[in-house]
């Protein structure tokens, strides 16, 4: 369970997107605006509403974009803020090699938080990502470095450094049946490291092979949310002072042929992974983990990207002696069941499956940038359970909902999500996350 930063408003999307729509391949060309099909709209910067206008500034080596944040997360609450960003690019390629993205934000329950974001692309398989923030409750120091061709070889990598404390976390219990009227607040406190290498099986091959390593640091206290029970009073099990360590070694086995990871328009994915930790070793649990991840894209029309159907199916298990219930699955959040709140269900099992219909209804040119603006009705259903054979009918969580999603190719999405459960609305905002 980890804090998201504060998702913007979608246009967010249009800053980050210079890095990556202006520059698809290693040369530098831009992608001309594509055909479109019929009953899709496109306008450009000069019919564009006012306040986009007034949002996006073209500068001499980038953009400059003015943008008001207004974050509804159900765990934390509405947060409002401000994130003036400036993205830079190289002259001669317009290639974007750097986003700088601060933001003030001020919410009820933590009061005003400063946050430091820094985005830098050395090459265009290549991303840094760095962000720190400090505020009365919470603070965070987060490196991120990411490459699809590592030191010009077919190897990936992937490096990851963070200490955070996130004091926005709820827990309701272990199990499906846990009560809404359960809700406590926590306070985790916790570093982690993350590595992993992967390379193809074959040359050319679709098929892609892992191996990784995560460590963590943890513990949870009483969180600072008024109107709520304590934490350590409703759940003395779960509460420590104390950090706990937690070693993990994972290996995974990827199939992937989709045309992009992020701007999905066809192609499938299959990720299958089990990961141990061995109490002794870095960690004080003993424990496997193994689970899947499936997704698929289907376009109406071949050559159509204007309406797609997206279905994606997750399962994931915990086995062994009972690890801190932080690392165990989880259902809730907008990467599982887009109606309840991140973290709402835990348990050692979870599955979760959601269908979305994707709609182009308007293309956009401005500043240099061509975004599509999409709507997406879905459908999900998702469960928690100790085993898959002690899963029960009655505790399947069904969601319905749309997602407004900009797009912006090869690999830029900024989506709200709005979704209806048993337990009522739920809205989600986030950036760079498309099934």
């Amino acid at each position: 369970m980890t804090r998201r930063a504060p998702a913007a408003a979608l246009l967010f999307l249009l800053a980050a997107a210079a890095a990556r729509a202006q520059d698809p391949d290693a040369t530098g060309a831009v992608i001309p605006p594509t055909q479109l099909p019929p009953g899709v709209q496109e306008s450009t910067g000069t019919d564009a509403p006012p306040y986009l206008r007034w949002m996006l500034e073209p500068r001499k080596n980038g953009i400059f974009v003015r943008l008001p944040i207004v974050d509804t997360d159900p765990n934390r609450g509405t947060t409002f803020g401000v994130m003036p960003i400036l993205v830079l690019q190289d002259p001669s390629t317009n290639r974007i090699t750097q986003i700088h993205a601060p933001s003030l934000t001020y919410n009820a329950n933590f009061g005003v938080e400063p946050t430091y974001r820094w985005y830098y692309y050395p090459t265009p398989d290549a991303t840094l990502s760095m962000r720190a923030s400090l505020s009365k409750y919470e603070r965070e120091a987060f490196s991120e470095y990411s490459d699809q061709h590592a030191f010009g070889t077919q190897y990936d990598l992937y490096l990851l450094f963070q200490y955070n404390v996130d004091a926005g976390q709820q827990f309701y219990g272990l199990g499906p049946d846990s009560s809404r009227w359960a809700q406590t607040n926590y306070k985790q406190e916790y570093w982690q490291y993350k590595w992993g290498i992967g390379k193809p099986l074959a040359e050319g091959s679709n098929w892609r092979a892992h191996i990784g390593e995560h460590y963590e640091s943890s513990r949870a206290l009483d969180g600072p949310l008024p109107g709520l029970p304590g934490f350590d009073a409703t759940f003395p099990a779960q509460f420590s002072d104390r950090y706990q360590q937690t070693h993990e070694t994972r290996v995974t086995l990827d199939y992937d042929t989709r045309d992009s990871a992020m701007t999905t328009t066809h192609g499938a994915f299959a990720q299958a992974y089990a990961e141990a930790s061995v109490r002794g070793f870095m960690s004080e649990y003993d424990y496997e983990r193994y689970g899947t991840d499936l997704r698929w894209f289907h376009p109406w029309k071949a050559d159509d990207d204007s309406r797609v159907l997206a279905v994606q199916y997750q399962f994931e298990q915990v086995m062994g002696p009972t690890p801190p219930f932080w690392i165990l699955p989880t259902l809730g959040g907008k990467y599982s069941l887009r109606a309840y709140g991140d973290g709402r269900f835990v348990d050692r099992g979870m599955t979760a499956l959601n269908v979305e219909q994707r709609f182009n209804v308007l293309q956009e040119n401005m500043a240099g940038v061509t975004a599509q603006f999409q709507i997406a009705p879905f459908a999900g259903l998702g469960g928690v359970f100790d085993a898959p054979t002690s899963a029960q009918l009655a505790y399947v969580r069904p969601v319905v909902g749309s997602a407004f999603r900009v797009v912006v190719k090869p690999q830029v999405v900024g989506s709200v999500d709005v979704g209806y459960g048993q337990e009522g609305a739920v809205v989600f905002m986030d950036i760079n996350y498309s099934f």
